[in-house]
């Protein structure tokens, strides 16, 4: 039986009321000296969110950091979306630019490497395997973090994945735990199988364990308490391997204090409520001094413009087109647009697609 980290929760069997009042947030950094290291020459990206990260949010954080000077996710994509979809690769996943990654899901080994493959061959430079999310459909197909509970069915998939010939970078994102295996010792063993000998040598961490009776993938992305320090002590533990992490990450400061330590930090929830974050990030922890200064209204203009011709080519809805750009203003004028937006979308048979949308960017003039 695996041993339990004192600190973790109650067992998975209790009642969710009751587990949920007994959980304590740990966010402690580890008493050690880190030998120095040098954070990526891209240190902030993106996570992977279901429907927040399509080709169109993407596309909207282009026009917000235009210099790439992040890394952006895709949305997880089953492997059989990939294989059924090659033909439509840059519909289904977005154009192959240099800093998207695209993430994966899956449990067969032959999909995952056949998936793995026609990435490469379309163009895209990095693929993400999603060890981490805990929802009932994906636990339904066994991927996921259920996968955290089975190291030797990830180290199969890796081995595939090299053995077709990929030589693209492959990443691996997961949790700090999953349910009862959610010692540190367990983890180091994790970690070590699927990476001796494999072609993953970046890890991307949410410092949470994942709980995969009880609670809805939102709750486990914040009941959880979160244990930033379980991820330093994996960058001691295995030096020769890069980590990032993930997990309640803010404020510009926090971001700094991460890259003392890992060698790059990942943001979710921030940029899906505040995708403007990009632009300060560009200023003021990326260094780009000489950037224009970049308002709301110039990014939705802009983003009218490259929706505006997927709507006329019948490409896309109208609803799905406009999504990216709810959380772009924040407080009154935030209100004021999607409100708007609502009530313009209403309308849609007698306005076309600028209307609703110049028409809710009118609602914002202070």
């Amino acid at each position: 039986m695996w041993l339990l980290h004192s600190t973790t929760f109650l067992n998975h069997h209790l009642k969710k009321s009751h587990a949920i009042t007994c959980i304590r947030r740990i966010q402690s950094v580890p008493n050690q000296t880190l030998e120095p290291h040098q954070p990526f020459s891209k240190p902030v990206s993106v996570a992977p969110m279901v429907d927040v990260t399509d080709p169109h949010f993407l596309q909207l954080l282009r026009i917000i950091s235009p210099s790439k000077k992040n890394i952006s996710y895709t949305q997880m994509y089953h492997v059989n979306a990939i294989i059924n979809r090659e033909k439509q690769l840059e519909r289904l996943c977005g154009p192959p630019e240099e800093n998207t990654v695209v993430q994966i899901g899956g449990t067969d080994p032959e999909t995952m490497a056949q998936a793995t493959n026609i990435l490469q061959a379309s163009g895209f430079s990095e693929v993400n395997i999603n060890i981490g999310c805990p929802s009932s459909r994906v636990q339904a197909g066994s991927f996921g973090a259920v996968l955290m509970k089975t190291p030797e069915k990830v180290r199969e998939i890796l081995t595939h994945i090299s053995d077709i010939g990929v030589t693209i970078p492959v990443t691996v994102k997961c949790r700090i735990g999953v349910d009862e295996y959610d010692s540190y010792e367990y983890l180091c063993d994790f970690i070590n199988s699927i990476t001796n000998q494999t072609p993953v040598q970046h890890i991307i961490v949410h410092a949470r364990k994942a709980w995969l009776k009880g609670l809805s993938p939102e709750e486990n992305r914040k009941i959880p308490p979160l244990d930033y320090s379980r991820v330093y002590k994996l960058r001691h533990d295995f030096p020769h391997l890069k980590f990032t992490i993930n997990g309640g990450i803010e404020t510009v400061d926090q971001i700094r204090e991460h890259l003392k330590v890992v060698h790059g930090v990942m943001l979710g929830r921030k940029i899906r409520e505040h995708p403007m974050f990009l632009d300060t990030l560009d200023r003021e922890l990326l260094g780009d001094t000489q950037k224009a200064e970049l308002t709301e209204e110039a990014v939705v203009l802009s983003y009218l413009d490259y929706a505006s011709k997927l709507h006329e080519r019948g490409d896309m809805s109208i609803s799905v087109l406009i999504r990216p750009l709810y959380n772009i203003f924040k407080g009154g004028r935030g209100k004021a647009f999607r409100r708007t937006i609502q009530t313009n979308l209403a309308k849609r048979d007698t306005l076309t697609f600028q209307e609703i949308v110049l028409g809710a960017l009118e609602s914002t003039v202070r």
